[in-house]
């Protein structure tokens, strides 16, 4: 008969304390899973680090995403145990994780009370999923919090569910280690450790589930299991892990990676890429949490809140001509920000060069070198490009595409004047259209820079004949492109140096006042629009500040000037990002009046539009300042900068400052060292030795200027870079001592407190076993000496005394103990003196046996 066949109940008595925790003992008991509470304590601690390690990223105001993961880690322990099938029981924990993420959710619709709260939950994911399946731009992060949520929901309710069903941790940790690795991939360094925390607990429970398994199988096969024998392997599991991380932390990690490898892996992760921007796009209010070399940008640009740089060196620029550096361009805008519009890409290079331009009047061709403070494949462009150094990927915008619908005229306030015009036209003559070869008939209607893509149809319903419902038409490419990225083929190694050949503007104020205002359609397109939410009072400012000038330069002069006066603020740390529901520009210009460059430009390129002057939104960085020391101009990340490109027919873009605090962009050669016009393509800036245009700061730029040209140098004494020699050589010794501490650890484990005897002989059995003579079970200690002696030349003598005391410390009774002189003594001498002498020639033997094709010792 069982215990618990014997076993009374307690009844507790009324009021009794002990009440409530039976209750709780019985429940825990009833629903307690074979593979313990242990299991379920450790999947919990590792689901709660990796919420943990998403909650303090910040990413989203997140509503309490621990609890969330928790209950859900509970709800698949709890489906778990039912004995129902998977595919009846999954769906009803989906359906569960449903309404904890909606109720969860809701707490973050703030602008509505109770069942509101979910009418603008709806609200606000139907406006996100209209951006993100029309190309938009969002900076709303609700739709971010409810993936997390969801994401966590599932995460905890499948780990849990394979870890309590199947016994199988490894769907749990290849889940949640595969969602904190890409967490911890876009923050700071710092919180790395959560992930070493992280894989203590996996190994825990990794452990654990084994140690379940094996006993289940020594009951079926009828073996007694001791409980605290699976205690005991989980101690020495928790002290093992805990010894593996600290290896894992000291260690020092330097990577080498083969350039073609580099290349490969850019070229499988190049629909990743695709995914981030659609990812930055969409969720573009996300802030970045990890430090970044400079700033660079994407093919969206939101408006933001407060921004912060360090004053660290982006990159030295050898140029007479004070170029902005471009790094994107911005043709559409939203209330949100600017996206880059849809683009091709081109690919250029030493031998391949750009489209040529023909708006290039009163432009000159200047050559500019760069150099990177950091390894990137991020390229910027100072003017119009006409040569590179290096092979590179250039975007060139798409021309743009025309709906038009013949049934309803509504929308034709959306597109272009001349589409307008032409969409009124055919309707007008629509009865006069043939029956048939209508698609030849209207593309002779058409203007040459148009090209008719598709015509549409409908059906009567009655009569159940066609009718001409709608076309698409298409504009003709420009002949000269409109390049508004630029990147390099391959990732530049920091401090490698590049050189381009660029046309830039020397058009003096007359020049331009006095310019043509016929624009090709291709740029009225692409850079007049305006979405037709814009505020109409962004529209009237614009005409209010304009009025009675009579060219594109006096309105844009007119316009930067109001934007540079006092009447606006210039600032950095204090910016709030505009409300969602509002328009980013009109909010600068009529709420906050308080910005940064992004905020000036874009209302400055935003007006520009309004009164019909094509403009465009840059970003990139300012001139930077020059430094007479080193002949170059020095630009650091608070250098990022956003601001206006005005187009001029024949002259092309033209740079605008319309931010205050910034100089006014000059259109004048400035001369100083290292400076000159191009006579010919070709040949590079960095003339002479490459070590005059390393990092100004580095170690061994500080000990070239500081002992002087003639002087010792560290490049030119030794025949290869010392620097690098002594970083890796440092390495290499860190390295080996670090490796050398793990070995002496791993060596002595278990021999403190052990006699000389003892240590003398467990020793000589580790080396053996390394040697490839490990002792048998069956083996008394002086088989295993003489077996060490057939096997090593020279270990048989000192191995049996060794042996021998052994044995008699070990097996002799207290009285009974050897002294005949043929073993030493129990003496910390005497042993020390019999190990040096095995030590050396196991040691050589284990070195032979290790190496590749060594001889085995039997």
């Amino acid at each position: 008969m069982s215990t618990r066949d014997v076993a009374l109940p307690i009844i507790p008595r009324s009021g009794d304390p002990s009440k409530t925790s039976n209750r709780l003992m019985r429940i825990l008991a009833q629903y307690r899973p074979f593979q313990g509470w242990s299991s379920f304590i450790f999947l919990v601690f590792m689901l709660l680090i990796l919420a943990e390690s998403i909650t303090d990223a910040g990413w989203v105001n997140q509503p309490d995403l621990p609890a969330v993961i928790f209950w859900a880690a509970l709800a698949g322990l709890v489906m778990s145990k039912a004995r129902l099938p998977a595919l009846l029981l999954h769906p009803l924990g989906l359906a569960l994780g449903f309404l904890v993420v909606l109720w969860r959710a809701s707490v973050l619709a703030e602008e509505a009370t109770g069942w509101g709260r979910l009418s603008e939950l709806w609200s606000r994911l139907d406006v996100w999923y209209e951006a993100a399946t029309n190309n938009g731009l969002s900076t709303d992060l609700l739709p971010l919090a409810i993936a997390l949520l969801a994401l966590a929901w599932l995460i905890g309710y499948f780990s849990s569910w394979f870890v309590f069903r199947n016994s199988n941790p490894w769907i749990a940790i290849l889940l949640s280690g595969v969602a904190i690795l890409t967490n911890l991939s876009f923050l700071p360094e710092g919180l790395a450790p959560r992930f070493f925390l992280f894989v203590l607990f996996a190994m825990l429970l990794i452990v654990r589930l084994t140690v379940v398994q094996r006993q289940r199988e020594w009951d079926t096969s009828g073996m007694r299991f001791e409980l605290v024998s699976g205690w005991l392997t989980m101690h020495s599991a928790f002290w093992f892990g805990i010894l593996v991380l600290i290896i894992a932390v000291v260690m020092p990690m330097k990577v080498f990676v083969s350039q073609n490898l580099a290349e490969l892996w850019s070229d499988v992760r190049s629909p990743i890429d695709s995914l981030e921007e659609d990812f930055a796009r969409l969720f573009s209010s996300v802030s970045s949490k990890k430090e970044v070399n400079g700033r660079f940008f994407g093919k969206s640009l939101p408006f933001i809140g407060a921004i912060s740089f360090g004053g660290e060196v982006v990159f030295w620029a050898d140029t007479e001509y004070p170029s902005y550096w471009i790094s994107q361009t911005y043709s559409e805008y939203t209330s949100q920000g600017w996206l880059a519009g849809d683009s091709r890409k081109i690919e250029v290079g030493p031998e391949t060069l750009p489209p040529p331009r023909s708006d290039s009047k009163d432009r000159i061709s200047v050559e500019q070198s760069l150099q990177l403070n950091f390894e990137t494949d991020n390229f910027l462009a100072g003017g119009s490009l006409d040569w590179l150094s290096h092979d590179a990927v250039l975007e060139t915008l798409r021309p743009m595409t025309f709906e038009i619908d013949l049934l309803d005229d509504s929308s034709d306030f959306l597109l272009p004047t001349d589409i307008q015009e032409l969409s009124a036209a055919i309707r007008e003559d629509q009865e006069m259209l043939p029956d048939s070869f209508v698609e030849s008939y209207i593309s002779r209607f058409l203007p040459p820079d148009l090209v008719l893509n598709e015509v549409r149809y409908g059906t009567d319903v009655e009569t159940g004949s066609d009718f001409l419902e709608g076309l698409t038409l298409e504009r003709k490419a420009a002949v000269a492109s409109e390049i508004v990225s630029w990147r390099f083929a391959r990732r530049l190694q920091r401090n490698e140096p590049y050189s381009m050949v660029s046309f830039v503007s020397l058009a003096t104020d007359e020049d331009l006042r006095e310019a043509d205002t016929d624009y090709n359609h291709f740029i009225t397109d692409h850079y007049l629009q305006l979405p037709a939410t814009l505020p109409q009072r962004v529209r009237d400012m614009a005409a209010d500040l304009t009025a009675g000038t009579d060219n594109p330069l006096d309105k844009a002069v007119l316009i930067q000037n109001y934007l540079r006066s006092d009447v606006f603020t210039y600032d950095q740390e204090n910016v709030v990002a505009p409300p969602r529901a509002a328009d980013g520009v009109d909010y600068f210009l009529f709420e906050t009046k308080l910005g940064y460059s992004d905020y000036f430009a874009s209302a400055m390129t935003v007006m520009m539009r309004a009164v019909g002057v094509p403009t465009r939104m840059a970003a990139g960085y300012a001139p930077g300042e020059y430094d007479e020391e080193i002949g170059m101009r020095i630009v650091r990340d608070h250098d990022s900068h956003g601001w206006t490109q005005v187009y001029f027919p024949q002259y092309g873009w033209i740079d605008f400052e319309p931010t205050p605090r910034w100089a006014m962009h000059d259109r004048r050669l400035v001369t100083g060292p290292g400076s000159g016009l191009l006579s010919d393509r070709g040949g590079s800036v960095f003339s002479g030795d490459e070590s005059d245009y390393v990092d100004p700061t580095s170690v061994e730029s500080l000990f070239g200027r500081a002992i002087g040209a003639d002087g010792f140098n560290l490049r030119t004494t030794f025949p290869f870079d010392i620097v690098i020699v002594l970083i890796r050589s440092g390495m290499a010794l860190g390295s080996a001592a670090v490796l050398w501490f793990i070995l002496f650890l791993v060596w002595n484990w278990n021999l403190r407190g052990l006699s000389a005897v003892e240590k003398a002989y467990t020793q000589m059995a580790r080396l053996g076993a390394i040697a490839g003579v490990a002792r048998r079970p069956d083996q008394t200690p002086l088989d295993y000496a003489a077996a060490l002696g057939r096997a090593v030349e020279d270990v048989g003598t000192p191995a049996s005394r060794i042996a021998w005391a052994y044995s008699g410390m070990r097996y002799a009774g207290p009285g009974e103990r050897r002294n005949d002189g043929e073993a030493p003594k129990d003496d910390s001498d005497d042993m020390g003196k019999e190990w040096r002498h095995i030590r050396g020639p196991l040691l050589s033997q284990a070195i032979r046996r290790l190496m590749p094709g060594g001889q085995r010792t039997e």
